[in-house]
Parts: structure tokens; C-alpha cells; sequence
């Protein structure tokens, strides 16, 4: 138990942080606290003008509802990319997607509201949860995880959730684009670690020497 502890801690902090917020939101908070933390967590245009950073960080362990779904789905997504690239390279490749899918989502819903295509009421709309974050470790593990069982795991949590994760993309629903964009940083970042990985292994020849 305690080596297991040790060798993935970014994947078990981050799901006790977000059971304990769950935990909290189902039994200590009434329905006008949890929908007042949730709007105080929400990273919509509102909360990133006064605080960004801790908008950010905050709204990855809130979320409205699905919480035991969720936690299950980021799990499977979030310990084969600690098992193939390590914590801290784990850690960065969540933070850029789940920063990239929040600015890029919202920076579009800016523009839309100053042309006039959206109301004022998307300043203010809920924006929280662990789904950009889940996005992408689930992309990264069905590319880059290590072995079969992993890979077909993560398939199967991403294909259940597709639906969910990409519905309003052509209308360019805010989170469905935010889900799309934290799958690409996924990808990307994924492959700049794994093209490191591969670099810093010694090759046959050099290892035979």
C-alpha cells in the first residue's frame, strides 16, 4: 500500500481532494451553498476577470452533479499516464490542458458576446468540474498508456462519454469545446513526453557497448 502511495500521488491527491469536495457538497452544504460554491468556482468570464488562477484551480475539484462517474472515468484516464510518464510530467500535461481548454472555450465565448451572439447571462454561467482534466488523460492513456488493458480501458471510458463531452460542439457550446481542446493538449503533450522518453532510453548498439 504504502509503495503504491508513493508512486502515484498527483492521481490520488487529485481524486481525495475532488471525494472530499464531494463529500462536502453532498452532506454539509445546503442546495443555495452548493450552487453558491459552484458559482464561486465556475471559470466562466466573470470569475477569470477578477481571479484567474484561482478560478482555475478551484473549479477542477467542483462539480454539479455525476461526481462518483466522473472520479471513476479521471481515475481511468489519470494512473496509466502517472505509470507511463511519471507524476510530475502527469501534473504538467492536466495543467496545460485543463488551462488551454478553459481560455481557448472562454476566449471564444468573449468574442461571441461582443458580437452581439451571445447574451450577457454567459459571464456568469456554471463552468466547473474535472472534465477537461479527464479529457485529456483519458486521450493520453488510449495513446501513450502502458499495455493493452490500460489503452482499452481508457477507449472505453472516453467512447462512454462522447457523447457527453462533445454535445453543442457545433454551436460551440463552451465546455464542448473546452472538452475538445484539453483532448488535443492531451495528444500533443503526450507526445512531447513520450518523444522525450524515447530520446532520453539508450539505443541496442549503445546499451551492447
Amino acid at each position: 500500500m504504502g509503495t503504491f502511495l508513493r508512486r502515484y500521488p498527483v492521481p490520488l491527491v487529485f481524486l481525495g481532494v475532488f471525494g472530499l469536495v464531494w463529500l462536502v457538497q453532498a452532506a454539509m452544504l445546503s442546495p443555495g451553498a452548493r450552487d453558491d460554491l459552484i458559482g464561486w468556482a465556475s471559470t466562466n468570464l466573470s470569475n477569470l476577470g477578477v481571479n484567474p488562477l484561482g478560478t482555475m484551480v478551484t473549479s477542477a475539484f467542483v462539480a454539479e452533479d455525476a461526481h462518483g462517474v466522473l472520479m471513476v472515468v479521471t481515475a481511468i484516464g489519470l494512473f496509466p499516464v502517472a505509470r507511463r510518464f511519471g507524476n510530475l510530467r502527469t501534473m504538467l500535461l492536466i495543467a496545460v490542458a485543463h488551462v488551454l481548454g478553459t481560455v481557448v472555450s472562454q476566449g471564444i465565448a468573449f468574442v461571441r458576446l461582443e458580437l452581439g451572439q451571445l447574451s450577457d447571462s454567459i459571464r456568469t454561467m456554471p463552468d466547473v468540474g474535472p472534465s477537461y482534466v479527464l479529457s485529456a488523460a483519458l486521450v493520453a492513456a488510449v495513446l501513450y498508456g502502458p499495455g493493452r488493458w490500460p489503452r482499452l480501458l481508457a477507449l472505453a471510458g472516453w467512447c462512454a462519454l462522447a457523447p457527453f463531452l462533445f454535445a453543442g460542439l457545433l454551436s460551440l457550446d463552451v465546455a464542448a469545446v473546452g472538452h475538445v481542446v484539453a483532448m488535443v493538449a492531451g495528444a500533443l503533450v503526450g507526445a512531447l513526453l513520450f518523444r522525450h522518453e524515447r530520446r532520453r532510453q539508450p539505443s541496442p548498439a549503445l546499451a551492447e557497448a
